[in-house]
């Protein structure tokens, strides 16, 4: 899933938490669902991150680097 896309279905997770028309159980489970994007946003982040900083070091004049995504 795009970045975006993670972003928005937070997005709209969080809208229908703060309905209050969810039941308890349904409310976990958006919970849950959205723990998980959080993850994923945050990762691709991080993934983001190290390729920004190796484009950095070649814009230096430095040795492109391979990354290894965890």
């Amino acid at each position: 899933m795009k970045f975006e896309e993670c972003m928005k279905e937070l997005d709209d997770i969080t809208t229908r938490l703060e309905s209050g028309k969810l039941t308890l159980d349904e409310s976990v489970d958006l919970y849950s669902k959205g723990i998980k994007l959080c993850a994923e946003c945050s990762a691709k982040l991080n993934e983001i991150k190290g390729k920004i900083a190796l484009l950095e070091e070649s814009e230096q004049g430095l040795s492109e680097k391979q990354i290894e995504v965890e």
